[in-house]
Order: C-alpha cells, then structure tokens, then sequence
C-alpha cells in the first residue's frame, strides 16, 4: 500500500458515501487529516483510511492486497471495512488477536416523535435528565467517555449537544448525546446509563427514556438521529421508538 501525501483531498472524498461511522470519518476528515493508503495510485481499488484508532477499508479483498492492508494495522486498532467480504480474510490473519463485534445499521426515515415520546417514562425518585452544560463536561462519566476522545479541537457545546442523568448527589449517572462533533446535517446518537451505583434502576426505561430526549432535540435541530447499534440491548432500544434494520454488519478490534 501506498501512502498518500499530496491532493489527498481526492480520496477523502472517495468516503463521502461511506455507509459506516459516517459521522465519524466526516469529524475525522475535518479535524483530525487522516493517512490515506492506496493500492494503485493511478488507478487504485483498494483504499484505507486510518484515523485513530480506526483503519477504513474501501474496495474488497483480492489477492495480494490483502497482506499490504494487514501490514499496516496496529495493536489495539479497530477496523471498519466497507464489505461483509473482509471477515474471513482478518479472521484467519489475526487469528485470536482480533474480536468480530456484530453491529445493526438502522434506518430513522419511519420515526414518529409521538410514538417516540411514548415510550418515555417518569424517572424514579432522585434522577433527572437536563441539558448537558459545561458543569458536566469537567469530570465524570461525559468526560472521560466522550470529551477526552473526540472533543479535543472543538467545544462540544459549540459542535454538539445531548443531555445527563443526574443524581441527587450531583453526579452524572449516564447521558444521552452526540458521539462527534456535528459535522453536515446527522447527529449519531451515543447513550449510556451506568448502573454502578443505582443497580435497583435497572429495567426501569432509563436508557429509552434518554434517548426520547436526544432525538426529541435533534428532530428540533432539523438533524438526522442516527442509531447503530453495537449490542442486543442498542438494538432493541432503537426498534421500541420506531427505527428499523438497514444492515448488518462487522466491526473488528485488533488486540
């Protein structure tokens, strides 16, 4: 594979219809300069963006093009590659140095905010759920999780937006916001509810009732809320307020 250094703008583009992690790669691209590698700069079949920690593969694999990629990936990367056809092929390279995490793609073009503002449950006794401010981006759990990671060259209340849970205590017991920066017009929701310390909470709506709040708001904002589910739980969440399946798909970390 060869690195790109120069009219690399040429092949950022090559991902704008990108299905995967679209908002991702569109921060990315505008904050961070990924590396580009093509197979064939003239004519090239095979191109992978690396911003990390996440390697992007365009085209499928033939031949020899396969190791050049492998060669390029480092430890405790995740790889999104554009096709199904990528599994088999890491699968046998990486052997037990690589985790498959099956993930659903859903489509948000059926949303109802009735139905969506339905499914919202009162909380119980000593939570609420308010606008994240910049209290809560100093420590806790909106910070170490999303702040520290993709919020370092822009000011999410600036380039994002999202709401906490919040204890009696003061502290942040979970959120519901956007992941990146919003970069064009989608938002890619990002919830968690961390039940450390409120275990009784558990199978209460407390996760959906987060989210009625998130794309409430961005239906507000004239965004797209999009949902892509990397667990059981994500994905019947996202069809109890009304999205439905788009694709499936295989995300993969490199220990």
């Amino acid at each position: 594979m060869i690195e790109i250094t120069s009219n690399i703008e040429k092949y950022y583009r090559m991902f704008d219809s990108f299905q995967l992690f679209n908002n991702f790669l569109k921060y990315a691209i505008r904050d961070e300069h990924p590396q580009i590698f093509v197979d064939d700069e003239s004519e090239c079949s095979l191109v992978v963006l690396y911003s990390f920690p996440a390697y992007f593969i365009l085209g499928e694999p033939r031949g020899t093009n396969k190791e050049e990629v492998f060669s390029l990936i480092k430890q405790n990367s995740w790889i999104i590659p554009s096709s199904d056809e990528w599994k088999q092929p890491l699968e046998e390279h990486f052997k037990d140095k690589i985790v498959t995490h099956k993930r659903v793609l859903f489509n948000s073009k059926t949303l109802d905010i009735n139905h969506i503002l339905q499914q919202r449950k009162d909380l119980p006794q000593g939570l609420s759920i308010v606008p994240i401010e910049k209290k809560h981006l100093i420590n806790g759990m909106i910070h170490d999780d999303v702040i520290i990671r993709f919020f370092t060259k822009s000011d999410f209340l600036e380039n994002g937006f999202g709401f906490a849970l919040m204890g009696d205590d003061g502290f942040c017991e979970g959120f519901s916001l956007t992941n990146y920066p919003v970069v064009g017009k989608e938002v890619e929701l990002y919830f968690r509810v961390g039940y450390d310390s409120y275990a009784e909470f558990r199978s209460k709506g407390l996760g959906t009732t987060l989210c009625t709040y998130f794309i409430e708001e961005a239906l507000k904002r004239g965004y797209n809320p999009v949902w892509d589910a990397a667990n059981d739980v994500s994905s019947h969440i996202a069809k109890k307020l009304g999205y439905v399946v788009e694709k499936q798909w295989y995300m993969f970390h490199v220990l």
